[in-house]
């Protein structure tokens, strides 16, 4: 999977608002090194290419000089356009002593950034997901990391038949593999997976949460959008009660969650995730709980995934049924990715 094709014109998501700082910090999308930080006048973020101009050195590594960024090498500083302003062992800025300056929004926790055409980042909006700004509803964040192809960890997220195997102490019930009813389907540039588990057994953290051991009916719907945010709208009743249309006294568990596959490099991922449940639907403590049993199992995803990328290429696969999202996921991103190719090819005639 070396030098895989991606997306440029797109939003992605190079950190966690509650990261960013005054303080420089390093961070990578798409093979190109960036470096974020906070201005201390304003509190405006600034996202710039990670190197000085002069030796290369990192600028992740040097400070914030008024609301400049300085290297920690030589001392060279750059304005938020990317502009050096400042030689401190001479007068004259060199001609063309610049790094590049990535236009960035900060929304809903996370910090936006456009790896494409500077142009066109006006013609696409971020990503929403408006939970993350609903007062009626609580977040939390997660920042992880993994040593693979984030189409990797997007094929786990779109086929969760592994849940009952991979996660046999959290968040895995036999039923999510054997007896759920799935539907996939496109929608312009979505890919949706609709499931729906009838009268199983819980997985052993929503017991913990919730202290309800008997029978559940149990759903789980799934929707990609590129260039990688996979929006699980997941929950649980008392079987029988009306599934997702239960009363809130049969209501267990109604929760949406946003998990981010940022392509790094072409084999490490930025994952980050956020938790959104009803302000009024779980205690603090229980939220604490599904928090921590949701992390493990993300942590076991990345085990398994990290293996996987080792053993990748060059063996032969098969695919089966519940391959069907990962699969239209892919064939969506390939269009995607030919189109915009296109598109640079005319624009350059």
């Amino acid at each position: 999977m070396i030098n895989t094709p991606q997306l440029r014109n797109r939003w992605y998501v190079a950190g966690l608002t509650e990261e960013v700082t005054d303080k420089p910090i390093a961070s990578r999308m798409l093979n190109e090194p960036l470096v974020l930080f906070r201005t201390p006048s304003t509190g405006k973020v600034v996202v710039l290419e990670d190197r000085c101009v002069h030796r290369q050195a990192p600028l992740s590594l040097g400070e914030i000089v008024g609301d400049n960024i300085q290297c920690g090498y030589h001392g060279l500083e750059y304005d938020c356009s990317g502009a050096c302003v400042r030689v401190p062992s001479q007068k004259q800025i060199p001609p063309g002593a610049a790094v590049r300056s990535y236009p960035c929004i900060e929304q809903q926790g996370f910090i936006h950034v456009w790896m494409g055409d500077p142009a066109l980042s006006n013609s696409v909006v971020p990503y929403d997901f408006p939970f993350a700004s609903n007062a009626d509803w609580r977040v939390r964040y997660a920042h992880l990391y993994g040593h693979f192809d984030n189409r990797l960890l997007i094929d786990n997220l779109m086929d969760v038949t592994h849940l009952p195997f991979a996660h046999k102490s959290t968040i895995g019930a036999s039923g999510v593999a054997e007896q759920a009813v799935a539907k996939t389907e496109r929608d312009g540039d979505r890919v949706r997976i609709t499931r729906f588990m009838e009268d199983i057994a819980p997985a052993p953290a929503h017991v913990a949460v919730t202290g309800y051991s008997d029978n559940v009916d149990r759903w789980q719907v799934i929707e990609y959008a590129p260039p990688g945010f996979v929006w699980l709208q997941v929950g649980s009743s008392k079987a029988g009660t009306g599934g997702r249309e239960a009363a809130p006294e049969n209501m267990l568990l109604d929760r949406h969650t946003l998990h981010l596959a940022m392509p790094e490099t072409d084999e490490t991922t930025l994952y980050l995730w956020v938790m959104a449940n009803k302000a009024d639907g779980l205690s603090s403590e229980q939220e604490d709980a599904i928090y921590d049993a949701s992390v493990l199992a993300f942590n076991e995803d990345i085990v398994i995934i990290e293996a996987q990328q080792d053993r990748w290429d060059g063996a032969p696969k098969i695919d089966v049924g519940a391959d069907a999202g990962a699969l239209e996921v892919r064939r969506l991103v390939d269009r995607l990715i030919a189109e915009e190719t296109e598109n640079t090819k005319l624009h350059a005639v």
